[in-house]
């Protein structure tokens, strides 16, 4: 009985981290403005909460994209219910800023004025690009045995014209008893935020 127990626990986890090392970025998207340690404090800014952008690489008819998400959705990564919920997106700005090299600050702003803050850890790259670690991995359920689980890689750069570009890498996976509703789906997109001029 006990076995049984632990091959239930650590198969999830086994077909998790299978998964996570598939999963990937565009390769073909070239970095347009790489990030560097002497110039990371260049992402720091105020960006609309709606994207003003949308680009899908895969699976480009599937309802999961909504080029209107806005920033509070892509962070928060709650699969079943969104914690925040907006009235007016046009109310609503996000600012960040560079604690290290190893952590920003993403300061929610409802017509100037912050409600939320939080604080997640990062890793710049040589490919330019500032990596979140921000619940990347999830679970729905027990996975692959009446569940899934959902592994969303995030990444920042500015674009050419110093907006924010937001690249994401998802894959859901999961079955019934192993073998039943067994799903693999998998999505590439990028979005880009406005930034918001502050010179008066």
């Amino acid at each position: 009985m006990k076995r049984v127990k632990t091959f239930t626990l650590i198969l999830p986890l086994l077909f998790a981290i299978l998964f996570q090392n598939c999963a990937s970025f565009d390769k073909e998207f070239v970095n347009p403005n790489p990030l560097k340690t002497q110039n990371l404090h260049k992402i720091e800014g105020t960006y609309d909460i709606a994207n003003i952008v949308f680009d899908s690489i895969k699976n480009k008819k599937i309802p999961y994209f909504n080029t209107h998400t806005n920033f509070f959705k892509e962070i928060d990564r709650k699969l079943i219910k969104d914690t925040l919920g907006l009235n007016n997106a046009n109310d609503y700005k996000f600012e960040l800023k560079i604690l290290s090299q190893k952590k920003i600050k993403i300061s929610y702003l409802k017509n100037g004025e912050i409600i939320r803050e939080r604080d997640i850890k990062t890793k710049l790259k040589k490919d330019g690009f500032l990596y979140l670690s921000n619940k990347n991995l999830q679970f729905l359920g027990v996975p692959y045995i009446f569940g899934a689980f959902d592994i969303k890689k995030t990444r920042l750069t500015l674009s050419k014209n110093n907006n924010l570009i937001f690249d994401v890498s998802n894959t859901r996976s999961g079955a019934g008893l192993l073998i039943v509703f067994l799903t693999y789906k998998e999505w590439q997109y990028k979005r880009e935020y406005k930034r918001i001029s502050l010179d008066p």
